[in-house]
């Protein structure tokens, strides 16, 4: 091989070397996709696949998703209110936020409804959700329950305010009595469940009212409505339940 064929070569390299160091600077300038906690790789100081550093603790990945311990339906004059009993059995973790679907099926299996609802959960809390839906029970053969968008936080991150319920009273198809905020901090929601039972134990009709802008240390009446045709009560089963967000 002459010289001058020998520099043309090395002239030729140097030039596609160059070329190919341009497109690439280029290409993580302009075309890479910026690192992020969703990419399913370890990078940008991640402990972890898409969790620790920047993104998410990576214990969030193996928490228990809310369970559903019991779903129950009761026919009203005019709809039918659905209540459900959940668990967080994650005992470090809280959630500040998360979405719930209420799909409701009739006979044929077709989904005939569906609620789409928010709401939150303290660490390791047994909490209620009691929802009316403009469907005749007749028509209902199964209800599901399902949960997305949970924005998990450290117990210490949200801490469950502390209420007391007092002089619980059932009177007819409503139950009454006083709650209040035992914190040094305004609770700018609480939401009071009611639950009926008849003589035999069983769970009977479920209701909810709230009450907002509780100044902190103050105390407050309130009132839960069943519906009229509710029958049955055995008032000595009332059970009532109270949650509260600051």
């Amino acid at each position: 091989m002459d010289s001058r064929l020998a520099k043309q070569i090395f002239y030729a390299a140097c030039y596609l070397s160059a070329l190919f160091l341009m497109v690439f600077i280029i290409y993580l300038i302009w075309f890479k996709p910026a690192a992020t906690c969703f990419d399913n790789r370890q990078n940008q100081s991640e402990t972890g696949i898409d969790c620790g550093g920047p993104c998410q603790a990576c214990e969030i990945k193996t928490l228990i998703l809310p369970e559903v311990s019991w779903l129950k339906y009761f026919p009203t004059d005019s709809q039918t209110v659905i209540a459900a009993e959940i668990k967080n059995s994650n005992l470090n973790y809280a959630a500040d936020y998360f979405s719930y679907t209420v799909d409701v099926y009739d006979n044929g299996g077709v989904k005939i409804k569906s609620l789409m609802k928010n709401s939150f959960i303290y660490a390791g809390e047994i909490k209620y959700l009691v929802e009316p839906v403009e469907i005749d029970s007749k028509k209902i053969k199964e209800i599901k329950i399902s949960f997305s968008n949970i924005n998990w936080k450290l117990n210490e991150e949200f801490k469950k305010p502390i209420t007391q319920l007092r002089e619980i009273k059932t009177e007819s198809t409503a139950v009454s009595g006083f709650i209040t905020n035992n914190n040094a901090f305004r609770l700018s929601k609480i939401r009071i469940f009611g639950f009926l039972y008849n003589q035999y134990g069983i769970l009977i009709s479920a209701s909810k009212t709230e009450l907002e802008n509780v100044p902190a240390f103050e105390e407050k009446f309130f009132k839960i409505n069943f519906p009229k045709n509710t029958t049955d009560i055995d008032s000595s089963k009332t059970k009532v339940y109270a949650e509260a967000i600051r």
